[in-house]
C-alpha cells in the first residue's frame, strides 16, 4: 500500500513541529520569568539588608552616646572648680571607660574651650597583654582648626563630627558635660568596632555581602573581610557605582546590589546578593526540559521525514531541473508521474521552460543590440565632451592671449622708455618695478593657460626619479629652512631608469611641493617618498597642516579651482594633465590626525636596473 499525501496533509505535519517550536518557546518564557522572580527577590533581599544594616549601624552609635553619657553622669561633680582642669573622678570614670572599651575607641578627649588645655585618653596595649590607659594634657592647637571650629560649633548634648578621616574609620562623637564652662567630651569611635556590633546576631540572605563605603568609595567594613580597604568597584561588578536615593538598585550580571544611604556618619551601605546557585538550578531543570523536547522532536522528525520522502526527491528533481535552466540549458525538462499538486506544477514548470527559452532567445539579441548603442552613444558623448571642453578652452584661451600680447607691446615700450628717463634713485623707480613684475604675472598666466589647454607632448628620456626628487627639494631647501620645517625622504637604494619627461615631472614635484611648504605650519614635517613596485613608480608627498575641506578631496584638480587668496587655480589642473599623458594617475587624501597626502603613480618603463 502507497502512503499518499497531499499538501494540506504535509502542512499539518509542519504544523506540528511549528507547535512544538511553541512549546520551546513557552519553556524559554519558564526560563526567563524564572530569572526575574529570582532577580526581583535578589533586589528585595538587598534593599531589606541594606536597611536592617544601617538600623543596626545607627543603635550601634546611640549606645556608645549612652555610654559616654554614663561617663558624664558618674563622673561631673559641681563643685568643680572653674578653670583649674577636669574634675578627677571624671577622668578616672574616663580611664576605667576605656580599659573596658579599647578596641572600639581609638582615643578620648576632655576639652574646655575657655582653655587652650585638653586631656587624652588613649588606650595602650602591653606587651604582656595587658590595657593601659595613657593620659596627656596638650595644648588645644594639637587639634587642626577645622575640628576645633566644628567642636565649638556643636551645640547639642550629642552630636556626631561629620569629619571623616581618609581612611573613613574612625567617627568623631561630642558630648556636653558643662554647659557653664563650654566642657566637652570628644570620643573617637573605631567604625569597623561599630560595624561588627551591628553584624552580630543579623542573619545575612544566602549568598549575600553587605559592605560599609566612605565617599571615595573605600570599603570600611565588609562581611567579607578580605575586601576591607578595597575600592567599592571591586567588590560590586560594575564600572562606575552610580546608585544614589532615587535610584537605590542595580544589576551586573548575577550580583544585584542595593544602596542606603547613611548621612548621619557620611557614608554609605551596599548590599549584594549573588543569585548564581539558584540560577545554575535553574539551568538544570531547563536542561532537563530540553533533553526532553529534543525526544519528541527527534520522534516527530522521524515521521516528517518519512512521510515527505517522495515530495522531497521530486522537489529535489525540479530543482536540480531549475539549475540547468538557470545555467541555459532550456531543453531540460522534468519525467515525474504525479497525480497530486507536484504532478501539476512539473507540468506547468515544463511549459515555462519552453517559454523561457523563446523569451531568452528573443532577449539576447535585444540585449547585445542595446548594448552596442549604449556603448556607441558612451563614446559619443565622452568625446564630444571633450572636444567642447577644449573648444572653450581654447577659444578663450585664445582670446586672452591676443588682448594680452596687444596691450603688452605698448605697455612694454612705455615701460621702457619711462625707464630710461628715470633715474636709479629716484621714487618713480620703484613703480616702474612693480609694472614689470604685473607684466612678468600676466605672462605666466599665459604659459599657464597655453599649457592647461593644450594636450602636453612628451619629450621622454631616460631618469632617475628619485635623483630628480631629491634635486627639486635642494631647489627649494631655503624655503624650507625658512619656516623651520623637518623634511622626511624614503628613497630605494636600488631602482630601475624610467621613461619620462623631466621637465614635466620636475614641473609637477615642484608644484606639490611648493603647495606643501605653502600649507606646512611652522616647525611642521613634509614626508617625500618614492617606491617602485609591481611595474609602477609611487611619488608620496605628504605634509602637516590642515585638511582639504572639499568631497571629494580630487576636486582641487579642477581647473580655475584654488584655496589660496592668490593664484590661477591652474597648477594642480596642469599636473594631472601632465601625470595622465604619462598613463598615470594622481591622488589626494587627507590624513587621519592632520594634513595632506599626495600620490603621483607613473607606469614604471624600465630601461635598465642598477
Amino acid at each position: 500500500m502507497k502512503l499518499r499525501l497531499n499538501i494540506r496533509k504535509k502542512i499539518l505535519l509542519s504544523f506540528m513541529a511549528f507547535a512544538f517550536l511553541l512549546l520551546l518557546v513557552v519553556v524559554n518564557f519558564f526560563y526567563f520569568q524564572t530569572r526575574n522572580n529570582i532577580t526581583e527577590r535578589a533586589e528585595k533581599n538587598a534593599v531589606r539588608t541594606s536597611k536592617q544594616f544601617k538600623a543596626r549601624l545607627d543603635k550601634s552609635i546611640d549606645d556608645a552616646f549612652v555610654e559616654l553619657n554614663g561617663i558624664i553622669g558618674f563622673g561631673l561633680r559641681k563643685s568643680a572648680v572653674p578653670g583649674k582642669g577636669f574634675d578627677r573622678k571624671l577622668r578616672e570614670n574616663v580611664k576605667d571607660f576605656l580599659s573596658v572599651f579599647p578596641a572600639k575607641y581609638s582615643k578620648l578627649i576632655l576639652i574646655k574651650l575657655n582653655s587652650d588645655k585638653i586631656s587624652v585618653f588613649s588606650p595602650l596595649r602591653l606587651f604582656n597583654g595587658k590595657i593601659t590607659i595613657e593620659e596627656k594634657a596638650e595644648n588645644i592647637s594639637s587639634l587642626t582648626q577645622p575640628l576645633i571650629r566644628q567642636i565649638s560649633a556643636a551645640n547639642k548634648e550629642r552630636q556626631i563630627i561629620l569629619r571623616n578621616l581618609k581612611s573613613g574609620k574612625e567617627q568623631i562623637l561630642v558630648c556636653r558635660i558643662n554647659k557653664s564652662e563650654e566642657i566637652k567630651l570628644i570620643a573617637f569611635l573605631r567604625t569597623v568596632k561599630i560595624a561588627r556590633n551591628a553584624l552580630l546576631n543579623f542573619s545575612l540572605p544566602e549568598n549575600g555581602s553587605v559592605f560599609l563605603v566612605d565617599k571615595d568609595n573605600r570599603i570600611v567594613f565588609s562581611s567579607q573581610k578580605e575586601m576591607i580597604n578595597r575600592q567599592i568597584n571591586e567588590a560590586i561588578p560594575t564600572s562606575k557605582v552610580k546608585l544614589s536615593a532615587h535610584i537605590p538598585v542595580g544589576r551586573k550580571g548575577e550580583v544585584t546590589f542595593a544602596l542606603a544611604e547613611f548621612p548621619r556618619i557620611g557614608m554609605n551601605i551596599f548590599a549584594t546578593t549573588n543569585t548564581s546557585s539558584e540560577t545554575g538550578k535553574l539551568s538544570e531543570v531547563i536542561k532537563q526540559a530540553i533533553y526532553f523536547s529534543a525526544i519528541i522532536f527527534v520522534l516527530l522528525f522521524g515521521l516528517i521525514y518519512f512521510i515527505s520522502g517522495r515530495s522531497s526527491k521530486s522537489l529535489r528533481t525540479i530543482t536540480a531541473a531549475a539549475g540547468e535552466i538557470a545555467a541555459g540549458d532550456f531543453s531540460h525538462k522534468i519525467e515525474v508521474n504525479r497525480e497530486d499538486e507536484i504532478g501539476t506544477l512539473i507540468d506547468s514548470f515544463n511549459k515555462m521552460a519552453d517559454n523561457l527559452e523563446i523569451m531568452f532567445n528573443k532577449l539576447n539579441a535585444a540585449n547585445g543590440e542595446l548594448e552596442r548603442k549604449i556603448d556607441e552613444l558612451t563614446s559619443a558623448k565622452i568625446e564630444l565632451s571633450e572636444k567642447q571642453r577644449l573648444a572653450l578652452i581654447g577659444e578663450t584661451v585664445s582670446k586672452i592671449s591676443h588682448e594680452i600680447q596687444n596691450k603688452m607691446s605698448g605697455i612694454s615700450i612705455w615701460v621702457q622708455n619711462l625707464e630710461m628717463q628715470t633715474s636709479s634713485d629716484s621714487p618713480l623707480r620703484l613703480y616702474v618695478t612693480e609694472i614689470k613684475k604685473a607684466l612678468s604675472s600676466f605672462m605666466d598666466l599665459l604659459v599657464n593657460f597655453k599649457k592647461f589647454y593644450r594636450r602636453p607632448q612628451l619629450l621622454l628620456a631616460e631618469a632617475d626619479i628619485p635623483v630628480l626628487a631629491k634635486s627639486v627639494l635642494e631647489k627649494y631647501s631655503h624655503k624650507i629652512e625658512e619656516k623651520g620645517i623637518n623634511v622626511e625622504k624614503s628613497f630605494p637604494k636600488n631602482y630601475p631608469k624610467t621613461n619620462i619627461d623631466r621637465r614635466m615631472i620636475e614641473e609637477t614635484i615642484e608644484n606639490i611641493l611648493l603647495n606643501a611648504i605653502f600649507y606646512t605650519p611652522r616647525k611642521g614635517k613634509i614626508t617625500v617618498a618614492v617606491k617602485f613596485e609591481n611595474g609602477r613608480c609611487e611619488i608620496q608627498i605628504c605634509n602637516t597642516g590642515d585638511t582639504i575641506n572639499v568631497d571629494p578631496p580630487n576636486k582641487i584638480f579642477q581647473p580655475f579651482f584654488t584655496t589660496k587668496s592668490t593664484g590661477s587655480g591652474l597648477g594642480l589642473a596642469i599636473c594631472k594633465n601632465a601625470v595622465e599623458a604619462h598613463g598615470g594617475k594622481i591622488f589626494v587624501n587627507n590624513l587621519e590626525n592632520e594634513g595632506v597626502c599626495f600620490r603621483i603613480i607613473l607606469p614604471a618603463k624600465i630601461v635598465n636596473d642598477k
